[in-house]
């Protein structure tokens, strides 16, 4: 194919701008004379004008800001209220015991985000013995979750667990499965910076949770009734 021809611009477009270049020019040279022209009173009136604008036009900002606040919070409350709807739905131990591990993990996280953490889930390899991690503040955990069946966690899973609070500096490790834990498991977890949730007492926690009765500034306090409690 052959380069296609220039197009040339034409004499009219280019006088066209040049009247409207002038046309501008010659207007705010206009508007420069008036106002050197105004007397005080004149100023006073362009500057009250001015800055009444400037008033309105920072209220509907700020209104607008408001209404998208309000809106951000509305949608978060909404959509915390479905999530603990969802929490108290799955939150039944034959429920919990059907779900695949990582579904299960990604269901503790949540609940404790409901709780007032801010969690997170580790990677699915190489996560060092904690599948979540919690932070609050300066506060710091890690959860390690085992979603079994009919398998109790033995004493070795939970000195593997008590490494890994030790290696991440963290203030407690919550282990959290929907079976038992063996007798010599919960021996050695006393008087260590772990707890041992079981299945019935997870369910327990979900509806202290869902119900709003269980938060980060009583989470410790909860844990201990529901162990007095079974």
């Amino acid at each position: 194919m052959g380069r296609r021809k220039a197009v040339p611009i034409g004499i009219f477009p280019i006088l066209l701008f040049l009247i409207l270049f002038l046309y501008i020019v010659t207007l705010i040279e206009k508007i420069f004379v008036w106002l050197a022209s105004l007397s005080a009173i004149g100023w006073l009136a362009i500057g009250t004008i001015i800055i009444a604008i400037t008033i309105v036009v920072h209220k509907i900002q700020m209104n607008k800001k408001l209404k998208e606040g309000l809106i951000k919070k509305r949608k978060a409350e909404e959509e915390a209220t479905q999530r603990k709807l969802l929490l108290k739905r799955k939150g039944t131990l034959a429920e919990l015991k059907k779900m695949p591990p990582l579904d299960f993990e990604f269901f503790i996280c949540d609940l404790f985000v409901q709780m007032g953490y801010d969690a997170q889930v580790t990677k699915a390899t190489g996560d060092g013995g904690k599948d979540i991690i919690v932070r609050k503040d300066d506060y710091c955990a890690i959860v390690e979750c085992k979603r079994y069946d009919k398998t109790k966690v033995t004493r070795p899973k939970i000195q593997q667990f008590h490494s890994a609070v030790i290696d991440c500096n963290a203030e407690i490790g919550y282990f959290i499965s929907t079976a038992e834990f063996t007798s010599q498991a919960r021996n050695y977890a006393l008087n260590k910076p772990v707890d041992l949730i079981s299945g019935v007492q997870l369910v327990k926690l979900i509806e202290k949770v869902t119900e709003n009765q269980c938060a980060f500034d009583n989470f410790s306090k909860v844990i201990k009734e529901i162990y007095k409690e079974l």
